[in-house]
C-alpha cells in the first residue's frame, strides 16, 4: 500500500513540476510579448485613434502623453488641446499572440 501512495505521490509531483516548468515559459513569453517588446507600431495606431475620436485629426495638438504596460493590455491618455483627454486601451485577440485591437473613449 505504501509503496503504491509513493508511486503516485511522485508521479504527482513530476506532473506538478512540468506544469509549473510550462506556467514559468508561458509567462515569460507573455511578458515580453506584452511589455518589454517594441511598442511602436500599437502607439502609433493608438495614437491615429485618439485623433480621429478628438475629432479634429491631424489638426489636433497633443499636449502630453502617459502610458501604462501591462500583460494584458496596454492604456495610452492623450491630452489634446481643446478638446481633453482621450484614452485608448489596446489588446490582442489572446493574451499572447495575434494582433493588437485598440479603442478609444474621451475622459
Amino acid at each position: 500500500m505504501s509503496r503504491m501512495l509513493r508511486g503516485v505521490k511522485g508521479r504527482l509531483g513530476s506532473w506538478f513540476r512540468v506544469f509549473t516548468i510550462l506556467l514559468l515559459i508561458v509567462s515569460g513569453c507573455t511578458a515580453y510579448a506584452n511589455v518589454f517588446s517594441d511598442d511602436t507600431d500599437v502607439r502609433a495606431k493608438a495614437g491615429e485613434l485618439a485623433r480621429k475620436e478628438a475629432g479634429c485629426g491631424d489638426k489636433c495638438k497633443q499636449t502630453s502623453m502617459r502610458g501604462n504596460r501591462g500583460m494584458i493590455d496596454e492604456s495610452i491618455e492623450y491630452e489634446m488641446d481643446k478638446v481633453g483627454t482621450i484614452l485608448v486601451t489596446c489588446r490582442r485577440a489572446s493574451i499572447v499572440f495575434g494582433e493588437y485591437a485598440c479603442e478609444a473613449r474621451k475622459r
